[in-house]
Order: C-alpha cells, then sequence, then structure tokens
C-alpha cells in the first residue's frame, strides 16, 4: 500500500461573511440604532417619562398661582385675642367607590389652598348614607338651645377648668360633591325643625322569659340523679343505668359551661353595643334658627370616575392633574375669601353634572327643604375684586427706618 504524500485539504469553519461597512450618513445610522424590541421599550419609557414630568412641572406651576392669589389673607395682621379663621369640611364616599378617594382629592387639591389661605379647618367624615346629615342637624340643634337658655355652650370639661382656652370657631361648611351637599342642606332642614327638648326615654317592653339552655342542663342532672336512687333492677341492670346516668350527668355539666360561657359573651356583646338613638319629634312648629344664623355652605365639585367605559378617561385625568388644580382652586378660592349670596332655589341644581358618573350605583340626588330655610342660608361665590398684595421697595422701608 502506497502512502500518498498528497497534502489533505485543511478543515475551515463556516464563518458568516461580514456585512459591508455603509459608507452614506443614513447607513452609519442605521448601524448605530438598537433593535427593534429595544426602540418599543425605550420609546414607551421615555413617553410615559414625559408625561409624569410635564404634568409634575404644570401641577407645581398651577397651585403657585392659586396660591399667589390667596397669599394676601395670610399676611394680614391677626389681632393677640384673635383666632384663625376656619371652616368644617363634610367628605363622604364616593357611590361604588371608597372613601379613601374623597380623602386624596382633599388632600391633593383642597387642602393646600386652605393652608397657603392661613385657614383652619375640620375634616368630618360620612361613612354611612345620612351620617353627615344626622351631624349638621345635631349641630344645628345644639346652638338652637344654647341660644334659647337650654344648654351651654361649654362642654363639662371645659366648665371645670380653671381657664378655657382660645379656640377657633367655625363659620362656614365646606362639602365635596352633590352628595355631601345635599346631607348638609338636609341637615339644615332637619335641626332647624327639631323640638329643643329631649325626647323621653321610651319604655322597655317586659321580656317574655323562656327556658334557657341552662334551665334544661339543670333538669338533665337532676332527672340523673334522680333516676340513680329509685332504681330497682337487677345487678347488670344497675350497671348499665349507672354508666348511663354517668354519661347524661356528663353531657349535662358540658351543657350547663356552654349556656354559662354562653351567657357572658352575651353579656359582653349588649355591653358594647351602643343604644338605639331616640327620635327627635320634629315638626314645623318648633322652626328657629340658631342666633348666629346657618352656616355659608361652599361647594367644591368632586368627580369620581367609575367603570371600564371611563378607563380613557382615567388615563387622560392621570397625566393632567394640573387640570383639578385649578378647577377644585377656584372653587376653594370662594371659600377664602369669604364672599357670599344668597342660596337661590337654581342654586339647589348644584353639581348635576356629577349624578351620570355614579348612576349605576345610585339614582339622582334630591335636595327637598323648605324655603324658609334655604332663605337662611349663604353660598360662597367668586369675589368681584381679589386684592393685590402691595409691594413696598425695600430702599424706600430701609431709609424710613434710618
Amino acid at each position: 500500500m502506497e502512502n500518498s504524500t498528497e497534502a489533505r485539504p485543511k478543515l475551515t469553519p463556516n464563518v458568516a461573511e461580514k456585512p459591508p461597512v455603509p459608507t452614506t450618513l443614513s447607513g452609519k445610522l442605521r448601524a448605530k440604532l438598537p433593535s427593534r424590541g429595544w426602540m418599543i421599550f425605550w420609546t414607551t419609557i421615555g413617553t410615559v417619562g414625559g408625561l409624569v414630568v410635564r404634568d409634575h412641572y404644570l401641577t407645581v406651576d398651577a397651585k403657585k398661582r392659586v396660591a399667589d392669589k390667596v397669599d394676601i389673607l395670610a399676611k394680614q395682621s391677626c389681632g393677640v385675642q384673635d383666632m384663625p379663621r376656619k371652616v368644617t369640611v363634610y367628605i363622604t364616599a364616593p357611590p361604588g367607590d371608597g372613601i379613601h378617594k374623597t380623602r386624596h382629592y382633599f388632600k391633593a387639591f383642597v387642602k393646600p389652598v386652605f393652608d397657603a389661605a392661613a385657614v383652619d379647618y375640620e375634616v368630618k367624615e360620612g361613612l354611612v348614607d345620612g351620617q353627615i346629615q344626622a351631624m349638621v342637624a345635631a349641630d344645628v340643634r345644639k346652638r338652637r338651645r344654647v341660644a334659647a337658655g337650654k344648654q351651654s355652650a361649654l362642654s363639662e370639661a371645659e366648665q371645670n377648668a380653671p381657664v378655657v382656652p382660645l379656640k377657633s370657631v367655625s363659620d362656614g361648611i365646606v362639602v365635596l360633591g352633590r352628595i355631601a351637599l345635599a346631607e348638609v342642606l338636609q341637615g339644615y332642614n332637619d335641626g332647624c325643625l327639631q323640638s329643643l327638648d329631649d325626647p323621653e326615654p321610651v319604655a322597655v317592653a317586659e321580656k317574655i322569659e323562656e327556658v334557657s339552655i341552662k334551665d334544661e342542663a339543670a333538669s338533665l342532672v337532676t332527672e340523673a340523679t334522680g333516676s340513680v336512687e329509685t332504681t330497682t333492677l337487677d345487678k347488670s341492670a344497675e350497671d348499665t343505668t349507672t354508666s348511663t346516668e354517668a354519661a347524661v350527668a356528663a353531657a349535662a355539666a358540658e351543657l350547663v359551661a356552654a349556656a354559662a360561657a354562653a351567657e357572658k359573651n352575651g353579656e359582653k356583646k349588649e355591653e358594647e353595643k351602643a343604644p338605639a338613638p331616640i327620635p327627635i319629634p320634629q315638626d314645623e312648629s318648633y322652626f328657629s334658627v340658631p342666633s348666629s344664623g346657618l352656616e355659608p355652605v361652599g361647594y367644591i365639585p368632586f368627580k369620581n370616575l367609575t367603570g371600564f367605559r371611563n378607563f380613557h378617561k382615567k388615563i387622560f385625568a392621570l397625566f393632567n392633574s394640573y387640570d383639578c388644580v385649578e378647577y377644585a382652586g377656584a372653587s376653594v378660592m370662594k371659600v377664602a375669601f369669604a364672599e357670599t349670596k344668597e342660596f337661590e332655589k337654581d342654586d339647589l341644581e348644584i353639581g348635576r353634572d356629577e349624578e351620570p358618573l355614579f348612576q349605576k350605583y345610585r339614582g339622582p340626588v334630591e335636595i327637598n327643604i323648605l324655603d324658609r330655610v334655604r332663605e337662611q342660608v349663604k353660598l360662597y361665590v367668586t369675589p368681584e375684586n381679589i386684592p393685590e398684595v402691595k409691594k413696598v421697595d425695600e430702599e424706600v422701608v430701609f431709609e424710613e427706618q434710618h
């Protein structure tokens, strides 16, 4: 076998040919761009980030414009014995949603304006329907009783205190949304028509005594004990009867213990359960108004978007919250400057544009109050002339001082 001296060909891997180097400007730029997936990712991140930054910048600018308009109120001088102006804010949960939405709306768009205007506030929440109405009615009735001399304006703790501290007295009511507005006005109506005399406590009807589990268990024990003494059977029957009676006695003892525990738990539940409120008589013959009058009402629109159909509106509102700053800020400014007008019949339709947003969860909100109650209510309006802060030249002030 002859040895071949021919050289064997070398095996080389299949290496892909390198693409040609681009020579044009567009080709060079295309070679530097990332892949299609990375382009989509960075475009989405950049767009969302840009919208968030834009909204933040415009929101801060809108808050500054509103704060500058009410800043003059915070710079007004206040006497030593004077307290800052105070309002009471009533909020409630929007239909089909939680009260956290209203809390966020107040904290983000209403509270900054009150802080800039140096207006104190107290927030009261209505967690169930009718709670705000009951609170307002109780407050109006209390002030009527104080004016009639049937109740002291000070609490027991303040009466016993050596020195009564100064405290701000609310001189206005602010509501967020039409539902809260309706409950406040209905509370005014009820508070002006309720009797000033406390109702007599309702007599509790006698309860029919029933045989309790404890009594049944005690009767079982008695029967078991008596049967042991009167049984006159043979020896085997006596053993069987004794074991049966022992089982019955044990079961009866368990029933007694369970009944005692249930009775104890029942007593605790009765102690924890608050007594039902006694209804106060209400009639037009009891009508009167507190000596200080009814507090003016300030309405702040609150439109809560719920449901899939409003999804596109939610996305738009997410990146345009600065609109809410100006929208709500204009209404809060009415309360801050405290300019009012008579509450007319047409004003009972305020907030009707909110009803289509919650018509899935409840019907339209109607406000039914007497005309003579409505005539006692004032409504905050936009002031005609907003005063401007006078800018004093610092050099002139320095020269006058020296």
